[in-house]
Order: C-alpha cells, then sequence, then structure tokens
C-alpha cells in the first residue's frame, strides 16, 4: 500500500471522528505502514511476541483501565517498552482520560496521540476504511462514466466519437453523470469506484457550447459523487471491414487495475441512436447480474428447436 502520514489520517478523519490532538508538540508526519489497526493490550502488560507496531494503535475502555492499575516498578518497565517501538500513533476512544505519564512518554518518544468521542468499534471500522482506500491503487482514465439505470457505465473512445454528447443525452433522459472527460478509478478491493477530478466535478465540455455545469442546469438528481464501475463501453466510428458482435455470445472484458469488467464495443455511424443502446446495454447487464443471459437463453432455445426437428425428420424416414 501506498504509506498514509498521520497528518493526511487526521485530516481526513477528524470531522467524522471528531478527532482531537492530545499532543500538539508532536509532529503528525509519521508514515503509517499499514491498513491494520492494533488493541495493544498484550503489549501493555508485557507480552511481545506478537506486536504489530507499526499499526495504528487503538486504545478503548480495556487499554485505559489496565493503565490506570498497572502500578510500580512493572509499569516503568512496560511503558518503557511499549515506548520503544516505532509506533506511527494512537486514537483513544470515547473521550477517555489519559494517565499523564503515558503522555509525557508518548511526547519523548515523538509519538502523536489522537483522541475520539466515539466508541471504538466505530473508531476502529472508520480508521481501517479510510487507510484502505488512501492506499488502493488508482488511475485517471480519459472518459465519461454515468449511472445508467444503477449501472456504473464507463463510455470510452478516441475524441470526437460522441461521448459527451451521448452522456448529455442519457442525462436528459434521467440518469446521473458521475465524470466527464476524466474519470478518477479507484481500485476498492475487487470493485472498481469511479469519481470526478475535483476541478471537473459536475462539468462537462459540449463542442460548440463549450463549457456546461450539469448539476445547475439538471439539477442536484442529475449528478452523484462516485459509483461503482460495472460496464465499459467503447463507442467506435463505423469500420466496413470490421465484424461487430451481432449475437452478445462472446463476454469481452476490458481490464482495468487488473480487474476486469464486462465490455461492449458499439460502432457509431449517422442514423444510430446511440444513448438508447447504452441504455439497453445497461439493462442487460443489470439482467446478466441476476443470472439471466439472454443471449445465451436464445442460442439454448434455438439448438433445442434445431434437435427437435432434426429428431421428427429422423422419425419421418
Amino acid at each position: 500500500m501506498a504509506y498514509l502520514s498521520v497528518q493526511e489520517l487526521f485530516d481526513g478523519l477528524k470531522e467524522e471522528l471528531k478527532l482531537t490532538v492530545i499532543t500538539p508538540s508532536v509532529t503528525l508526519a509519521r508514515k503509517i505502514h499499514s491498513a491494520e489497526i492494533n488493541r495493544p493490550g498484550l503489549a501493555l502488560s508485557g507480552y511481545y511476541g506478537y506486536f504489530a507496531f507499526d499499526c495504528v494503535q487503538i486504545l478503548g475502555k480495556t487499554e485505559i483501565g489496565y493503565l490506570k492499575k498497572l502500578k510500580g516498578i512493572e509499569r516503568v518497565k512496560n511503558l518503557k517498552n511499549f515506548f520503544s517501538y516505532r509506533i506511527p500513533c494512537m486514537i483513544v476512544t470515547k473521550q477517555q482520560t489519559i494517565p499523564d505519564d503515558f503522555v509525557e512518554q508518548a511526547i519523548a518518544a515523538k509519538i502523536p496521540i489522537l483522541r475520539s468521542p466515539y466508541r471504538t468499534s466505530r473508531v476502529a471500522s472508520q480508521v481501517t476504511v479510510f487507510i484502505e482506500a488512501a492506499g488502493s491503487p488508482e488511475l485517471s482514465m480519459h472518459a465519461t462514466l454515468l449511472d445508467v439505470y444503477g449501472i456504473g457505465t464507463l463510455i470510452m473512445g478516441k475524441s470526437g466519437v460522441g461521448k459527451s454528447e451521448c452522456a448529455l443525452e442519457l442525462i436528459e433522459r434521467k440518469h446521473r453523470l458521475v465524470a466527464d472527460d476524466i474519470v478518477e478509478i479507484r481500485r476498492e478491493n475487487r470493485i472498481l469506484m469511479g469519481a470526478s477530478n475535483h476541478m471537473l466535478m459536475y462539468h462537462m465540455e459540449i463542442r460548440g457550447l463549450g463549457i456546461i455545469d450539469i448539476k445547475a442546469i439538471f439539477g442536484v438528481g442529475a449528478v452523484r459523487h462516485r459509483k461503482r464501475i460495472d460496464l465499459a463501453v467503447t463507442l467506435e466510428h463505423w469500420e466496413r471491414e470490421r465484424e461487430y458482435e451481432r449475437l452478445g455470445l462472446e463476454e469481452k472484458t476490458y481490464d482495468v487495475l487488473r480487474i476486469k469488467i464486462p465490455h461492449l464495443i458499439i460502432p457509431v455511424r449517422p442514423g444510430r441512436n446511440i444513448p438508447i443502446l447504452v441504455e439497453t446495454a445497461a439493462l442487460n447487464q443489470r439482467l446478466k447480474v441476476m443470472g439471466v443471459h439472454p443471449a445465451q437463453e436464445f442460442n439454448q432455445k434455438l439448438i433445442e428447436t434445431m434437435k427437435l426437428k432434426t429428431e421428427k425428420l429422423g422419425l419421418q424416414k
């Protein structure tokens, strides 16, 4: 994963988790090397057989309760061992009070401590999701992404083939724009999520019109911030010599960040209603997700009909 700084973690979650910094004199520049989180109860008790020190350390009621009861030489020894590790940061949950000597040793070791009023399970879950998302592989693609009947449809093609015009017609038909011209794609586990470039968000460039604001013209219902990519459609100028798919039996895929998504190539020429073809492709993909494959079912019926006719002819002879 790409290394994330504690500062980036704090900036990304300070509103959502109401994070505050308990050690303001300590820099937040340390890097987080793992998307996992760790509850350091065993380490604080003196067991270091396995200590995931390079993770964000979450201190809940159990850890803080144990710290308050830890006394004498054992406390000094355990805390000295604990702070000898290069821990990226610690987050204390439920707005708990932290022992003064623990904070002092954290400052001496230059380990930042953050605090949240929320319960431990919520903090742990959201920190994990945030770090995983921040470290996910990503790329920018010249394409247009729309939500068509709930199917994230990535429309690709050479410049001037009509991607934006097709998208504009789909928006007028009450589908939603995610991104035009530049689609920021991020791999999250085994799915692809697409979003708009920050500068171009909700805007489209239409030749002859210029830059238009889709949200302002069509309303908030015509846009969405991000969408899972379920289908890729390539628009290309019709080539007379090329054989295009006519039955739909052959399943083509398009590889993005090592994830394969269904891929269709739609030839463009005067008289073809491309937006309605994209709508139909999205609906057809929804059927396939539900386990219905119209082309395969039609082919199977055709084979069965031919088989019956062949058997009848054999009986007649």
